[in-house]
């Protein structure tokens, strides 16, 4: 399941919509149906670099190592506010939610430590 922002003129304006991916089967038909999608750019706390390279060579920007919520990353996004951690991969929260893990606040709550973030963490 992935979620899909389409934003209006202003971050208020934004639709949501929710995208059934069980019938699609491998990195390839995922980027596929984001083409087709119009999609621009994906959020993730981490990924491989197989789909980092199917993403890049369909004009998709991969953004990794965001820990939190897809809704205030999307935002986060762009409003150009959206906190990632350096490198390749990994997840923003370095592991814990110590620091500003991307919810906004320093030593908010975003799930990071449960798995619920996508990272590992």
């Amino acid at each position: 399941m992935f979620a899909l922002y389409e934003y209006g003129e202003y971050v208020d304006d934004c639709k949501k919509r929710l995208l059934d991916t069980t019938e699609l089967h491998g990195h390839h038909q995922m980027v596929e149906k984001m083409k087709e999608l119009g999609v621009d750019a994906v959020i993730a706390g981490n990924m491989g670099g197989e789909a980092k390279a199917e993403l890049l060579s369909a004009g998709i920007v991969p953004i990794i190592g965001y820990c939190g919520d897809a809704d205030t990353a999307s935002d986060l996004l762009v409003t150009g506010r959206l906190p990632v951690a350096p490198g390749d991969g990994g997840c923003g929260c370095g592991g814990s939610c110590g620091g500003s893990c991307g919810c906004g606040e320093e030593g908010a709550s975003c799930g990071c430590g449960d798995g619920s973030c996508g990272c590992g963490c």
